[in-house]
């Protein structure tokens, strides 16, 4: 276990790089340290692995008390990397992991990356209390919630302390990290062109709450829901608007409208707002449901432009097996309401699951096709089920035999190299099938959504995605020439061209779609 030897240096926070949603796990904890008087800094770890060892020097050269690392599972890989770069070279603070990369299998994560501490659950108050013993040089044994790795011998010392009033959570510090890389979400999906995002929407993300009052048996459940307040989260708004002109927030959680009650107060939060604005929201067709057309037309009227609904399956048996608690009937009168009002969903299919067959996997097909022809605006997807550790999925993988051990998923998932999707198979097909299955849905859904979407928009479309890769490629030539007045005038000439040509043909796109 690596001990700080600069007892006064900054607390560094590695982020994976920016894609598609900002990252609340560092933010919060980047906020609550803050709070406390910490100097934080937030570093991305550079997309390339070869780049690792020159950015850990750079990271050992800032001195810091400590190291935090740490999201999802497939985080455990590139983390791990980097860990064994920071040991090799010796450095004199200790390395510290979190997130649900970490909390299903606190002993084996902080084993197998090498990490010095392992922090169990939500991580605000307990990092901060590892903070505050290793500032006054403190025995860390006493810390609950962490895992502590004494040069291969594992402690764990129990359950740790968590946030439980989410009025209580800190300031989120958007300022930490680079608004070009979360506040144009728009510029992300022109590779999966929709009229759900469109080019120049500036969006950010705001929080609902914490856990999850539902129990599927592919998801991670490590708490009871505990929902923030819709006053607070229209206060997050207001201030994202003022600072960052946002014309879009994006209500990633299924805790924001986890029933009709928070849905109506929602809409009359919305209207509290400095200025009109669209939203999008994530929510169960089950909770759909039970709102009625009046409560839809209301959220429409407010700014509602796209909900995120997980479908999962056409085959009851099989949302019957996730735990789903929804009819196919409910998926499909859900489908239609919100055609009805115009509110644009994006929604998955998954194949792969607990004892499904063929016969399933087609219903999910039929299900997606008969949908795509009523609606053309509603965007599919499609993954193979993975039983990720902590989940249902996982234990049955477990007392089946699938998995021995906690290092063969380790190893079989892989996520850096491996060729495939398919991690365990707790179907009923082959693995064959299941892969030739995700083919097929890919393949079909992409021929039926380019004939509904028409020639035009499809034309439109690859245009604009071939614009976008030829001013990557002369934004990184330009890079290359000697940096003056006259690059950077160009430079931004050309980006301020193709982002004035991405807004035209935008319009065009979504004008020939309809939705104008």
């Amino acid at each position: 276990m690596t001990k700080s030897k600069n007892l006064k240096g900054p607390i560094i926070l590695i982020s994976k790089p920016i894609a598609f949603t900002f990252p609340f796990g560092y933010a919060y904890l980047a906020g609550y340290l803050m709070e406390k008087g910490e100097d934080v800094k937030i570093l991305f770890r550079p997309e390339n692995p070869n780049d690792y060892e020159k950015f850990v020097d750079e990271v050992i050269n800032l001195n810091p008390l400590l190291v935090g690392l740490g999201t999802l599972y497939p985080d455990i890989y590139p983390v791990g990397d980097i860990i064994k770069i920071f040991k090799e070279k010796k450095c004199q603070f200790p390395l510290v992991i979190g997130g649900q990369m970490v909390t299903p299998l606190p002993e084996f994560v902080t084993q197998i990356t090498g990490a010095d501490y392992g922090v169990i659950g939500e991580g605000e108050i307990i990092l901060h209390n590892l903070v505050t013993a290793l500032r006054n040089e403190e025995d860390t044994k006493d810390i609950k919630g962490l895992i502590i790795n004494n040069s291969g011998k594992i402690i764990n010392t129990g359950s740790g302390p968590f946030i439980q009033d989410m009025s209580k959570l800190p300031r989120v510090p958007y300022e930490l990290f680079p608004a070009e890389k979360w506040l144009n979400v728009g510029r992300y999906y022109i590779f999966q062109p929709q009229p759900h995002w469109r080019y120049n929407d500036k969006i950010i993300d705001i929080h609902g709450g914490r856990g999850c009052p539902f129990n599927c048996n592919f998801c991670y459940h490590h708490s009871m829901p505990r929902y923030r307040s819709i006053s607070d989260m229209m206060n997050d708004a207001k201030m994202a608007i003022e600072k960052y002109d946002v014309n879009m927030l994006n209500f990633g959680d299924d805790l924001v409208v986890g029933s009709p009650v928070r849905a109506r107060e929602l809409v009359e939060g919305i209207k509290t707002l400095p200025k009109k604005i669209e939203f999008a929201l994530t929510c169960h067709f089950d909770v759909v449901s039970r709102f009625d057309d009046n409560l839809l037309l209301a959220l429409k009227k407010a700014g509602l432009r796209n909900m995120g609904l997980g479908v999962e399956s056409g085959s009851q048996k099989i949302l019957d097996t996730i735990n789903k608690k929804l009819k196919v009937e409910q998926i499909r009168e859900g489908f239609k309401r919100l055609k009805k009002f115009g509110i644009f969903p994006f929604v998955c299919i998954q194949v792969g699951q607990l004892n499904e067959t063929n016969e399933d996997v087609q219903k999910s097909m039929n299900l997606m096709l008969e949908t795509l022809r009523e609606n053309k605006h509603i965007n599919w997807s499609f993954t193979i089920t993975t039983p990720f550790p902590g989940t249902a999925l996982y234990d049955i993988a477990m007392e089946k035999g699938l998995l021995k051990e906690h290092m063969d998923f380790y190893n079989k998932f892989n996520y850096g190299n491996r060729k495939l999707n398919l991690v365990v198979n707790l179907s009923k097909m082959t693995d064959q099938e299941i892969n030739d299955w995700i083919k097929k849905l890919n393949k079909a859904y992409r021929k039926e959504k380019n004939r509904l979407i028409g020639k035009k928009v499809w034309i439109i479309e690859r245009l604009r995605m071939r614009l976008f890769r030829a001013n990557e490629k002369l934004n990184k030539y330009i890079q290359k020439l000697p940096q003056n007045i006259i690059t950077k005038l160009l430079i931004k000439t050309i980006n301020k061209i193709h982002d004035h040509t991405q807004i035209a043909l935008d319009f065009f796109r979504l004008y020939f779609l309809g939705v104008l």
